[in-house]
């Protein structure tokens, strides 16, 4: 049989799900993350599920993965030594920026210092005008002695960005050349590769990022790649993007490293997506929390919300990505009184060394996991992720120490306390997602996953006034699930500047031809059939005047509901539709995309041997002490109904139940009904 395996590496652990798609059988494995060496915690976690399951490693005919290594390298700035080449006259683009400030009545604001310092920052004699053509010849003599100072700097990475190559890409494609013939084992990033289109800022931001990521990520990807191969898995592992699709690891070394800057998440909210979708749900609040964060995400009218812009760390990246709000608040998040008498919790954490001081590996610092310990949510002596057993004795101590003591309350109130303020954190974290976009969050379900967020997700829901919680079978291994079921994808994009009016359905076909070539192109050397390619068109629309714009997408092929459909939209997000205004396309916009081997949710069959009832437990609700069930959640068969309050417990998370109605559908998926 054919088994495909999902790895997804958290802040805390890494998950692997081996899934065999025609009968659905899963199995998983839950490994510590092992900082700064990825692979290895890769590598181990691929070796215990398979033995888990009983499997040799040539029976697995596909590796999917999610990895930080591209994100974790611009946070802890340990990425390759980068150069960037620009336009004469634009040395300082990226210091100046759009010179805004992040925050417009904080006097000491401090901007990032950008990823290629001044010194490694070169201009090069060459003009190309907005229209294309060459108002300043390319000095190719100045081309060759910024290699050779590249060289002499020992500087391999390079980021070339000209000024409106998007346009004309002659002189940048001309300049990358130069460099490469004059630079040893250069490694090159092309604005017009990684990010052809306006906003010299964010190009350059995006494409000096992706010069900065690269060698790291191509790295990590040929020790796992090696590695795998050595165990016996000879299939090339797919990395997951952005945007919710899977790239070969080719791809990912090479000029889209970029992409995979927030490819964990994503995997998350494939999967939240194929449960929501199961579960009769067409809009839904993704919660993804883990060890070191919380991910919000939305589901609406059945697609997952997406953007073509963010930041990291305060950095502009321009690339395809779902739209995912996180917050530093997982179950590692650090509690602590400042100076103020404050009780703060995040966005500091754990990790998982040492971790909560619950896990019993040195951590002495109190956490949210300490939190849901002290106040029965999580047992003591309860077993997590194969090898990490619960110390209440120390999750006790750390809260009564370092929160308790200080505050004058004893350890139960802290506690509650902690999880009061972690909750207001990311309570405020889906309102961004939701109220400030004009969207009624009582009008979706919420879907909880991460080991974390089950504990949380019926709090949340009963503070914004959600009526249904949806638990998915794997909670904590939901990435790592979504990982199995994302497509190949490739977004592509072009610049065109012009009124909507002017253009027509044969024009617009003719302006897509070469992305639908670029993309089939990219499918073969990936070794997709081009024939599987499914295509979506959009278009980046604006009023005339305007400096922003929305992605409305193109049905049918045809513009003639663009800009209706733009109107309606403006109306929605800001309140008002100038529809006597002329509307303008700024970029046209493919997505092609090839299905997965199965899109089909896989799961495990429930076993129905034996009471569900484990055992009880004294638990802490609304600051009274109750007596309530511990629920094996893999003894929950479907139609099972009950009333809580109770504790559900399974291999990869808890869930907490309140005073509410729950009830199991047939894919295993815990519906828990809030009261209006």
């Amino acid at each position: 049989m054919s088994y495909r395996i999902g790895c997804d590496v958290g802040g805390t652990f890494t998950d692997i799900c081996i899934v065999e798609p025609n009968s659905g059988t899963a199995s998983v494995a839950k490994v510590p993350t092992t900082a700064g060496r990825q692979a290895k915690g890769v590598l181990d976690g691929t070796t215990q599920a398979l033995l888990f399951a009983g499997l040799v490693p040539n029976a697995v005919a596909g590796f999917s993965h999610g990895t930080t290594v591209a994100v974790n390298a611009v946070l802890e700035r340990s990425g390759a030594a980068a150069a960037l080449i620009v336009t004469r006259g634009f040395r300082d683009l990226l210091s100046i920026g759009r010179q805004t400030r992040p925050h417009l009545y904080d006097a000491t604001i401090r901007r990032p210092p950008p990823l290629v310092p001044p010194a490694l920052t070169f201009e090069v004699t060459e003009r190309i005008g907005p229209d294309g053509t060459v108002q300043v010849p390319l000095d190719e003599d100045e081309v060759a002695g910024i290699a050779a100072a590249l060289s002499e700097a020992g500087c391999r990475s390079v980021a070339v960005v000209l000024l409106h190559s998007y346009i004309n890409p002659d002189h940048e494609r001309r300049v990358g050349a130069l460099v490469a013939a004059g630079l040893d084992d250069a490694d090159i990033s092309l604005s017009v590769d990684v990010l052809p289109q306006p906003g010299e800022y964010e190009r350059a931001s995006t494409t000096v990022m992706n010069a900065y990521v690269r060698p790291v990520v191509r790295r990590y990807l040929d020790e796992l790649s090696s590695g795998l191969a050595a165990m016996g898995i000879s299939r090339a592992p797919s990395i997951m993007q952005s945007n919710g699709g899977v790239m070969t690891a080719a791809s990912a070394g090479s000029g889209r490293a970029v992409q995979t800057c927030l490819s964990g998440p994503a995997a998350g909210l494939i999967a939240a997506r194929a449960f929501a979708k199961a579960a009769g749900h067409a809009n839904a609040i993704t919660v993804d929390m883990g060890g070191t964060s919380f991910d919000v995400g939305l589901v609406r009218d059945g697609e997952i919300l997406s953007r073509f812009d963010g930041e990291i760390e305060g950095l502009p990246i321009r690339t395809p990505m779902f739209d995912i709000v996180t917050l530093g608040a997982g179950g590692g998040s650090l509690a602590r009184i400042d100076e103020g008498g404050l009780l703060k919790v995040g966005p500091e954490s754990a990790g998982s060394t040492p971790g909560p001081a619950a896990y019993g590996r040195g951590g002495t610092q109190p956490t949210v996991t300490d939190a849901n310990v002290v106040l029965g949510r999580l047992r003591s002596g309860r077993r997590l992720g194969g090898s990490i057993v619960i110390d209440g004795a120390a999750a006790a101590d750390a809260i009564a120490t370092k929160v308790g003591l200080p505050t004058g309350l004893d350890p139960g109130a802290a506690a509650a306390g902690v999880l009061q303020v972690v909750n207001a954190a990311m309570i405020r974290g889906i309102r961004r997602l939701t109220v400030e976009r004009g969207l009624d969050p009582r009008s979706f379900a919420l879907l909880a996953f991460g080991g974390a967020g089950p504990l949380h997700a019926v709090d949340l829901a009963r503070e914004l006034g959600i009526g249904t919680v949806l638990i998915p079978p794997a909670p904590g291994l939901l990435c790592a699930l979504g990982l199995l079921l994302a497509p190949w994808r490739l977004d592509l994009a072009s610049t065109v500047i012009a009124r909507l009016s002017t253009i027509n359905d044969d024009s617009l076909a003719r302006l897509t031809h070469p992305l639908r070539q670029h993309a089939a192109h990219q499918a073969r050397a990936d070794g997709l059939a081009a024939e599987r390619l499914t295509y979506a068109v959009s278009a980046d629309l604006r009023y005339r005047g305007q400096g922003d714009q929305l992605t409305i997408p193109v049905d049918a092929g045809s513009l003639a509901s663009a800009a209706q459909a733009f109107h309606r939209e403006h109306h929605r997000m800001f309140g008002f539709a100038r529809t006597d205004q002329p509307v303008e396309i700024t970029t046209l916009r493919l997505t092609a995309i090839a299905p997965p081997a199965s899109d089909d949710v896989p799961m495990p069959p429930p076993n129905t041997n034996g009471d569900p009832c484990l055992c009880t437990a004294r638990l802490m609700i609304d600051r009274a002490t109750h007596d309530v069930p511990v629920l094996a959640r893999d003894r929950l068969v479907p139609g099972a109904r009950f009333l809580g309050p109770a504790l559900i417990e399974q291999e990869d998370t808890t869930v907490f139940i309140g005073r509410q109605p729950v009830e199991v559908d047939r894919y295993g998926t815990l519906h828990v009904r809030l009261p209006p």
